[in-house]
């Protein structure tokens, strides 16, 4: 697993700054991607979260071109 990547918890979980950053988009396009429901994302306390090895996932699933 990416080195980047932790197995924790919650507060483990990143901000859309970080995410963005780790997928090499926007804070914007994360946005958009988040509200469209094509990358996985959560609210705590009304703030956008990622888990880490979720995106880590997804993103090694659009690097193979699938969903």
């Amino acid at each position: 697993m990416n080195s980047e990547v932790s197995n924790g918890s919650m507060q483990d979980a990143w901000d859309v700054r970080r995410a963005a950053q780790f997928l090499a988009i926007s804070e914007k396009t994360l946005y958009r991607l988040a509200a469209e429901g094509s990358v996985p994302s959560f609210k705590v306390g009304g703030s956008l979260r990622f888990d880490p090895a979720r995106l880590l996932a997804w993103r090694e699933t659009q690097q193979r071109g699938g969903k």
